[in-house]
């Protein structure tokens, strides 16, 4: 179905006008007087728009984006636009499904919202029209009012219920320029959360609602032996502890009741068959794989890398590896559930994935989508975690039917943590001829590591045992750099330790194995690593603009105080180009971050300030991965299950400074969100290896 479907369209294809109000939460219907221009545009008669998006605020800014290309084309002021996440229908989908991940959020929505504004428009423009016998091309709105040249024919509101009545244009004319594009605009969501309104799912409440807390297994999907809930049962405020396929939860009339009942809860697991794995049989299985005499070649060969092995001068050989990471939003897994007395089911929950999440949820109670009523409530961050919610939802179900009552099912954060979808763990062996010159005649990289695709996508997964998971090669397979030969494949090492996107996802693994790589063949070449990456990038244009963009505003191979040094990574993703200089030091041992400069080309940029915002948070989340981020499976269990533990980057270890250079190449529009992560350790590894000569060849830098 087209991303541009009309609401007349959307109404057909829905069957009645009741399923298309479907697509609307039901804690924001239409107001009186609200008229639904589309499928994602409603004009009240005080001029207010309510945009549906389709997709999830998880604190990136998308929602402001989205807000943004509406106002600007329809012609009210931003200020004028509320946006809420639309409940799951046909046009809120993009590949079949709803959801909200690999930076598509602005760039694939564009063009629909856009046109959708225009649509809503022109309708608005010929009731106006109609109305006073004007000529609706020579219309216009402009700060939501219909216009005649300079005369003020009055509000969109007064043209809303006409308008909705008028067919719907297919192709509307689009402004030649957009007014509000690459501006900086304030969050819309911002003043909410400013005044503590309950944006997050954590926040809301409802008549009647009981709290629920779960105490889960060690092991995923692990289940219980036995459960002693006596001492829980006498916990004052304590309703009842219902029994879960891997634990039990404790339902209470408040949070801290149902806490504390869930602290007193005794609860027996057997030993399981994965008792015995840990971080380092996990390794050593990722290094067996890549030893095997055969693999899963990429997508990608560019000549005969044996050839250039035999006639090397010198060849260089590394193996780098990463941990496992967990997703860590400051908000762990919660929602609601109601069943209704008309046997339907309305459920709040913080999700990147509507649809996914409403399979689970049909599945869970039984009953059909049309009973089923999902609201997307705004995410404590997301990051890859809120496409993957299917247990906690099932287990949120069978607690609000034993009870019978509404209820605020949670996950403790030791939950969060150990009960994770997770980064996958990741090895690779690098390979480089040099010539006599030192030039680089040849690159071969193998990875080896779980398949993210097979656990994430089971069981319907795409890809069989021990074949090519495209994320494990992901910016190898289609870098712009040019290596002589080139040789690139893939090992599957599976372990029971599940797996789902992360930020960025194969990029984070193979930025950090190829550039920290490139800066051990530059210095083996004698060659300035800047250099290097011009010669192998020397026939894109694009792409030494960005090297070139941020080599400049780094003061690349200008003086630095004693003790510092600069580190560079180039790493493309998500149809952008990103390039990020750091400047570190090193203080008893312990790197310091003193500056991150950035070059993004990614296209076009619609709002700069949720731009730069995005760019700052992925330099900082990039460099918490590399400095101190790692899950560490002991027992078959994760064993870091807080932040005592899990250690995210602290504010005195975050960067001095953030330097941001957006290239408006003109190119077709690409992800935000995404590839300003991938470069950070790298350029931070590379920076340390600037300053002391030796590589650091895994990851976390500070691990124990």
């Amino acid at each position: 179905m087209s991303p541009a479907l009309t609401r007349r369209g959307f109404v057909a294809a829905s069957g009645s006008l009741l399923v298309a109000l479907a697509a609307r939460p039901a804690s924001a219907a239409p107001g009186a007087g609200a008229a639904p221009l589309t499928a994602f545009l409603e004009v009240a008669t005080d001029g207010r728009v309510k945009l549906w998006s389709p997709t999830t605020e998880m604190g990136q800014g998308t929602h402001t984006a989205h807000a943004l290309l509406v106002a600007g084309e329809l012609g009210v002021p931003l200020s004028a636009v509320a946006v809420e996440t639309a409940r799951p229908a046909a046009p809120f989908r993009r590949n079949g499904q709803m959801s909200s991940g690999g930076s598509w959020g602005v760039r694939a929505w564009e063009g629909p919202l856009r046109t959708a504004a225009a649509q809503a428009r022109a309708m608005l423009l010929a009731e106006a029209a109609a109305r006073h016998g004007l000529d609706p091309a020579a219309l216009d709105i402009a700060e939501g009012e219909v216009r005649d040249g300079a005369r003020v024919l009055g509000g969109i509101g007064a043209y809303a219920a006409g308008a909705a009545a008028r067919p719907v244009p297919a192709e509307p004319a689009l402004r030649a320029r957009h007014p509000l594009a690459g501006t900086a605009v304030p969050r819309v969501d911002i003043p909410a959360k400013v005044r503590g309104e309950p944006v997050f799912c954590s926040d809301l409440s409802l008549p009647g609602l009981v709290h629920a807390w779960a105490r889960l297994g060690p092991v995923t999907g692990g289940a219980p032996a036995r459960i002693d809930d006596r001492a829980t049962r006498a916990v004052p405020g304590v309703i009842d502890v219902v029994r879960l396929p891997t634990g039990a939860a404790v339902v209470a009339t408040g949070n801290w009741a149902a806490i504390r009942g869930a602290e007193a809860l005794a609860l027996d697991f057997p030993e399981g068959p994965d008792a015995r794995l840990d971080s380092a049989a996990i390794s050593a299985g990722m290094t067996a794989a890549l030893g095997r005499a055969e693999a899963a070649p990429a997508p990608r060969a560019d000549g005969d890398f044996a050839a250039a092995e035999a006639a090397a001068a010198r060849v260089i050989e590394a193996e780098y590896e990463v941990p496992y990471l967990a997703h860590a939003p400051m908000e762990p897994w919660n929602c609601i559930v109601r069943f209704d007395a008309d046997g339907g089911l309305e459920v709040w929950a913080p999700t990147q994935a509507q649809d996914r999440l409403m399979g689970a949820i049909t599945a869970a109670s039984g009953l059909p989508a049309e009973k089923v009523r999902l609201h997307t409530t705004q995410l404590g961050g997301g990051f890859g975690r809120r496409l993957r919610d299917m247990e906690g939802m099932r287990d949120a179900i069978l607690v609000a039917r034993a009870v019978n009552r509404p209820v605020h099912f949670h996950w403790p954060r030791e939950e969060e943590l150990g009960q994770g979808w997770f980064r996958p763990a990741q090895k690779a062996r690098l390979k480089a001829a040099l010539g006599s010159s030192g030039q680089l005649l040849g690159l071969a990289i193998r990875t080896a590591g779980p398949s993210m695709v097979m656990d994430f996508a089971a069981p319907a997964t795409p890809i069989r045992e021990g074949g090519l998971d495209g994320t494990s090669v992901q910016s190898l397979a289609d870098t712009r750099y040019r290596f002589g030969a080139y040789r690139l494949d893939y090992a599957m090492a599976r372990f029971p330790v599940p797996t789902a996107p992360w930020r960025a996802v194969g990029a984070t693994q193979n930025g950090y194995f190829l550039e920290c790589f490139l800066d051990e063949v530059a210095m083996a070449a004698g060659i300035d690593p800047l250099a290097l990456r011009r010669t192998l990038l020397a026939h894109d244009a694009r792409a030494l603009r960005v090297l070139d963009t941020v080599a400049e505003a780094a003061g690349w191979g200008t003086p630095l105080p004693a003790g510092r040094a600069r580190g560079i990574a180039y790493v493309e993703s998500y149809g952008s180009l990103c390039a990020e200089v750091v400047e570190a030091s090193l203080a008893d041992g312990r790197p310091r971050v003193h500056r991150v400069t950035v070059a993004l080309d990614c296209g076009r940029v619609i709002s700069r300030d949720g731009a730069r915002a995005q760019v700052e948070g992925g330099v900082v989340q990039g460099l918490s991965a590399a400095l101190g981020e790692a899950v560490e499976i002991r027992g078959g269990a994760v064993a870091n299950r807080n932040f005592d533990g899990y250690r995210l980057l602290r504010m005195p270890d975050a960067p001095a400074r953030i330097d941001v250079q957006f290239i408006e190449s003109g190119e077709t529009i690409g992800g935000v969100g995404e590839p300003p992560l991938p470069p950070a350790a790298p350029a931070l590894v590379n920076a340390l290896f600037a300053l002391t000569g030796r590589p650091i060849r895994r990851l976390p830098i500070l691990a124990a």
